[in-house]
């Protein structure tokens, strides 16, 4: 989940539909889970900026329900 959004918190997020393809899940849920990730166990191979970032991008489309 972290690689895959890794790629894409700087454009938003990744697309709806590449998410359900590579993960088997909603958008939703694929940025709850990810959230939660980030805030409890954030992983050493991301900075702490590009943690904030994923953050925000997470909350933004919880935010947006995408």
């Amino acid at each position: 989940m972290v690689d895959f959004e890794r790629r894409w918190y700087r454009h938003r997020g990744g697309p709806a539909d590449d998410i359900r393809t590579g993960f088997g899940l909603p958008a939703t849920t694929f940025f709850r889970r990810l959230e939660d990730l980030l805030e409890t166990d954030p992983p050493d191979t991301i900075t702490q900026s590009e943690a904030s970032e994923m953050l925000r991008v997470c909350r933004r489309r919880l935010w947006l329900n995408e």
